[in-house]
């Protein structure tokens, strides 16, 4: 398939064709970090659209020991890189954590979690409550962004760069890897405590039941007072350590490749809480902000607020046009199986519509293509444009799609999740979905394929 390139803000292929990204997380977090089914799903994927995976891979299972890179594992992700390849679908590499290491969830292997020894509390396991209260994973995290020695005398850091050089080496040739995520929300240790704690005295001093351990009882407009107060930090923190982190993963991985870098921002971002994220200096890079309300990973869905989710990605806009960088939302949802979801699930499309941005949906499990709650994910949108896509919006009660581009001579490639009518010409991907394939044209088109 052809290789992608940037023009401004937008994803372009070796045609000229403008290139729209939509897909799912794939991410399997217990050890050893394998994918046994997921040969046999790609063909689901394609069928539904997806053409885009954000595939995680995991440090502890790339380095188990200090400067051993474990190539038999590169390898089998390397091998399901290539057989997404084949069903057309371009690939993220996330090299993901949660809790920051995997003694604790999963992420840095055992001899990079210089955590001391320090307490973590029994049954901890939502970020938003270990990320405060575990000291073991705050001196972890503190240990790695000071370039802590590891057990043989080099930095931690450099470990993480020396590791991600490799990486990059063995995916190189793989022209569907669109880019390099150096880590998933990057926790930045003790400060975060510190300014959580700051903000949080304020804010019981305005209201007294304020409850951070209880994200799904605070209300919008508490929540987004309480992330104005801890931002001024966090914005300071991405600017420094964050952007120095990204750049020194770019020197690593620049002696072997050109694939871009992609910036998602400090884990808090994935709130409306906005980044400081800043440009890398060869411009090869991808902003990949996430996004969730707060009632995500509990069980208070009733309490799902579409105002709080439209308002944090106005913020996720503003930092888009700031940057001017091609945009993917990494990650988004994380809904349960309910009578809800492809409520929410169209919701969120329309969000992405009107950004014209591109997505991976967190995330794919075995079963979904089979549970009726999540067929929203299968969205008709633009794959190619050959031109500029200007606006589209599908419609899926009437099951139509309306779309607005600038022309250029060549085929246009429409994914539509029902068959249209005869007078297109399809390429059938299942009995309930096709490419639409749109005739050479030049000048502004609008069409509304039914």
């Amino acid at each position: 398939m052809e290789k992608l390139h940037f023009e401004g803000n937008r994803f372009v292929d070796a045609s000229g064709h403008q290139v729209l990204l939509h897909g799912l997380n794939v991410l399997n977090r217990l050890r050893p970090h394998l994918y046994p089914d997921l040969d046999k799903a790609l063909p689901w994927f394609k069928a539904s659209g997806f053409n885009l995976i954000r595939f995680g891979i995991f440090w502890d299972a790339a380095e188990p020991a200090p400067g051993k890179i474990d190539f038999t594992y590169l390898d089998e992700i390397k091998r399901l890189v290539c057989a997404a390849e084949a069903q057309d679908i371009y690939v993220i590499l996330d090299m993901h954590q949660d809790l920051f290491v995997q003694r604790y969830g999963d992420g840095a292997p055992d001899w990079a979690c210089l955590d001391e020894g320090a307490y973590h509390p029994d049954n901890c396991n939502l970020w938003y409550e270990a990320y405060l209260s575990s000291e073991a994973i705050i001196n972890a995290a503190d240990h790695f962004w000071a370039n802590t020695p590891a057990e043989d005398g080099i930095g931690l850091l450099d470990h993480y760069a020396a590791m991600w050089k490799e990486i990059a080496r063995v995916f190189d040739d793989c022209d569907n890897v669109i880019g390099l995520e150096p880590m998933n929300e990057p926790f930045m240790g003790s400060l975060a405590r510190a300014s959580f704690g700051a903000a949080t005295m304020q804010m019981m001093a305005k209201i007294p039941t304020f409850d951070l351990t209880h994200p799904e009882t605070i209300d919008p407009a508490a929540q987004a007072e309480f992330m104005d107060l801890v931002s001024t930090r966090f914005l300071d923190w991405d600017r420094t350590v964050l952007m120095d982190f990204y750049r020194r993963i770019r020197c690593a991985v620049r002696e072997v490749t050109d694939k871009p870098i992609v910036t998602g921002g400090n884990i808090y971002c994935s709130t409306d809480i906005p980044t400081g994220l800043e440009l890398l200096e060869d411009g090869l890079q991808i902003y990949a902000p996430h996004g969730y309300d707060s009632v995500v990973d509990s069980d208070r869905y009733d309490a799902y607020s579409k105002d709080n989710v439209a308002r944090l990605y106005a913020r996720k806009r503003v930092d888009a046009d700031r940057l001017g960088l091609p945009t993917i939302v990494g990650e988004w949802g994380a809904f349960p199986s309910r009578d809800f979801t492809n409520d929410l699930i169209r919701f969120m499309n329309d969000i992405l519509e009107k950004n014209l941005w591109g997505d991976a949906y967190c995330e794919y499990h075995a079963g979904m293509d089979q549970d009726a709650n999540f067929t929203a994910l299968r969205k008709a949108y633009p794959m190619e444009i050959s031109g500029q896509l200007l606006s589209y919006h599908y419609d899926a009660s009437a099951s139509t799609l309306d779309l607005t581009y600038d022309a250029k001579p060549g085929e246009s490639k429409v994914y539509l999740p029902f068959i249209p009518a005869a007078s297109f010409s399809i390429e059938k991907l299942s009995d309930s979905s096709c490419l639409c394939l749109l005739p050479s044209a030049e000048g502004r088109v609008s069409i509304t394929i039914r």
